[in-house]
């Protein structure tokens, strides 16, 4: 497949499809089932970011958490650059305080009664007993009576202390002496869940998964018809006592469900209630998107198989091998799920941590042990940074194209897996150890139809350097024997026909934020200010300042960077590292100077020129008061391999200059420009409107 080709499927010839989308939309079918590799992103914490539709619209399956007004406008961005991305919101996962009835709650055994009034206004109350209201993990919630929530910061064996005198949780109705005093269960890492077994009471005459279920679905706050399905970001089907530190109270008898039944009858309770809310939540689904099919994946954060397998259509893996047990039990539920379902939505969300911010974007064996493990058993992949998942990083493997299994994981003598695909294999190394696999561990494997060939990637040339495979060592590492889930490892893509990938460069104004994995950001000289996005990641998209940006809060949230107009001497140089030579299209992005569109006066002649191996090849000025929030095409040279090719631009000009991101996108080795302009409009005609 050519590069033109497979760069249309990820989306990146924004123009052309946005044309082909506006004129074929009548006739085009999304695609549910896309090949593989299958890529994800899911940002937990709304959308962010000034050009966030363009990190979402890269992937097959993307998932966010915006409201109602801005995932509508969000979700309409994405489609217009990639019609075939597949989009699931995330909801309220589970109940809070004053955001549902009462009756919703899961509550801990505990129980007291008032021994005094208690009146709005009071900062104590006095109580029969405190025994079991404050457990382990923080839960300082109380419910007096039917329906007053109060919070509290202190106890002693016969009061609660504390209590705000006004706001929400502030005392609101006298209470009389008797008067029931309970508390919720918080559970470890979900929050608080429903009571969605037969033990709850009716909710307006509804069951509470059912009350629950249309409440999530209420368009204004959650409107699901502009989403493809649903995602529970953190939900159990099945708990662990660790889940539930203290006490738990299902059937509201007042002893501890674990001393009265244990954790198994626990489990059988809930499992009965997640069955008939997931199979409403379908038929909520199908009548809000009619013709698509429903899709619900949960994030249970470990492995889950068992009877949600017919209840949802995939998990995820959060972080990995984060929550995981081993590989090879990872390995074993994905299959359950993928044999379940034509299309699986297991999804394994990698992740790179804080901690490792100033190199491990690089660690390109870890993304290829995450990615083959993936395609070894049918599950979109993606790898972010941060321990909240909120950047995307983007690799070349993500715009191979190996289509779709012809065969079943296999495992190799030396432990290292390989699956066939009708384009491709794919080769994973879960071993813990350096393993080095050859063309001949692979004739004779059922779907083998080689020679194989590694692509020719931009990345990391010298692993994916486009030639007939013979034989590849994989990494492997095990820091720690005891752990099997310390494992960390490698693995690689063939191809069936030789091919270049090479995927798009982007040079931005933070490491992980905005700039691709193989590249650093920007080199800034003189004087600049670090500008970032004011707005939150609900923020209406009109607000928000369109930078290249894909997160504007908190680590890395630098949007552009900003100077005044002078002599030249402050400028910003934007280097690619190129992998491949060959033709590559130079765009630059800016978004507005200041807080909103008229607090600075842009520069209309900013400088720049683009230097090739020590030569300035081309130079201009770019009008940076329009075409705000788009690539703008700049030139297209050929590149030569290294890090010695840069765009500068300069200070030198009549007005605010910003320096926010440059791409670069192969364009081949014999790419012709077209110079030829089109024949005029012959016959127009003027209608009437």
């Amino acid at each position: 497949m050519s590069v033109f080709i497979k760069t249309l499927r990820k989306s990146f010839f924004i123009k052309l499809l946005l044309i082909l989308a506006l004129a074929a939309a009548p006739l085009m079918a999304q695609n549910f089932n896309p090949p593989f590799p299958r890529t994800m992103f899911q940002r937990p914490g709304g959308t962010a970011g000034g050009a966030c539709e363009q990190f979402f619209a890269k992937y097959d399956l993307a998932i966010h958490a915006a409201g109602a007004d801005v995932a509508k406008d969000a979700n309409a961005r994405i489609r217009a650059l990639n019609p075939n991305t597949i989009i699931l919101g995330t909801s309220r996962q589970g109940v809070w305080p004053g955001s549902f009835p009462p009756e919703c709650f899961i509550y801990r055994e505990a129980y007291a009664t008032l021994t005094r009034t208690a009146q709005p206004g009071d900062t104590e109350i006095m109580v029969t007993t405190t025994t079991g209201f404050r457990p382990a993990s923080g839960d300082y919630y109380l419910l007096i009576g039917e329906d007053d929530w109060v919070t509290f910061s202190g106890m002693t064996g016969s009061s609660f202390t504390g209590i705000p005198t006004s706001d929400f949780y502030a005392i609101d109705e006298s209470h009389t002496v008797g008067d029931s005093v309970k508390t919720t269960v918080r559970f470890v890492g979900f929050g608080m869940l429903q009571n969605i077994t037969s033990f709850a009471p009716l909710v307006n005459g509804q069951e509470v998964w059912q009350y629950f279920i249309d409440k999530r679905f209420d368009p204004a706050k959650q409107d699901f018809s502009v989403f493809d399905g649903v995602f529970y970001d953190a939900y159990r089907v099945h708990f662990w006592s660790e889940d539930i530190p203290g006490g738990v109270d299902l059937d509201y008898n007042h002893i501890d469900d674990f001393d009265e039944h244990g954790l198994d009858w626990f489990n059988d309770q809930w499992a009965e209630g997640v069955k008939p809310m997931l199979t409403y939540e379908h038929q909520k689904l199908a009548q809000t998107n009619p013709g698509k099919p429903p899709i619900i994946a949960i994030n249970t954060g470990a492995a889950e198989g068992g009877y949600v397998l017919d209840y949802a259509e995939g998990m995820m893996w959060e972080g990995f091998m984060r929550f995981a047990s081993d590989w090879w039990t990872m390995l074993d539920i994905n299959r359950q799920w993928e044999q379940k379902h034509q299309t699986a939505f297991t999804m394994i969300e990698d992740y790179d941590p804080e901690k490792r911010a100033a190199y491990s974007k690089t660690k390109y064996a870890y993304m290829r042990y995450g990615l083959t493990t993936a395609l070894m058993a049918g599950a979109f992949y993606g790898r972010t940074y941060g321990d909240s998942y909120y950047m995307s990083q983007y690799f070349d493997e993500f715009d191979t194209d190996l289509g779709y299994p012809s065969s079943d994981p296999q495992r190799l003598a030396s432990g290292v897996y390989v699956r066939f695909f009708d384009k491709g294999a794919a080769i994973c190394n879960p071993t813990g150890t350096y393993v080095t696999v050859s063309a001949s561990d692979l004739t004779g494997l059922t779907g083998y139809q080689g020679p194989y060939y590694r692509f020719k990637g931009g990345q990391v040339p010298t692993f994916n350097n486009g030639e007939l495979f013979t034989s590849v060592q994989l990494e492997g590492t095990n820091e720690d024997p005891s752990r099997p889930k310390a494992i960390k490892g490698d693995g690689i893509l063939l191809l069936t026909q030789p091919d270049t990938v090479v995927s798009d460069m982007t040079v931005g104004n933070t490491f992980n934020n905005d700039t691709s994995p193989s590249c650093n950001a920007v080199e800034l000289t003189g004087s600049w200010l670090d500008i970032e996005d004011p707005n939150g990641p609900d923020a209406p998209f009109a607000t928000r300042n369109p930078c290249y940006s894909q997160w504007n809060q908190g680590d890395e949230a630098t949007g552009y960077h900003l100077a005044s107009p002078g002599d030249g001497s402050t400028f910003a140089i934007f280097r690619p590292v190129v992998g491949v030579p060959g033709y590559y299209e130079v765009s630059e992005w800016h978004g507005w100077a200041g807080n909103s569109p008229d607090d600075e006066q842009e520069g209309t002649n900013v400088p720049f020129e683009i230097v090739v191996n020590g030569v300035r090849k081309t130079s201009g000025v770019i009008d940076q008061t329009i075409k705000l929030g788009r690539w703008n095409r700049i030139a297209v040279l050929q590149l030569p391999v290294g890090n010695n090719n840069y765009v500068r631009i300069t200070n030198q000009g009549n007005g605010m200059i910003i320096a926010d991101a440059m791409r670069f996108r192969y364009l081949g080795t014999n790419f012709q420009i077209d110079t030829v302009p089109p024949e005029p409009p012959r016959n127009v005609k003027v209608l009437p409107y």
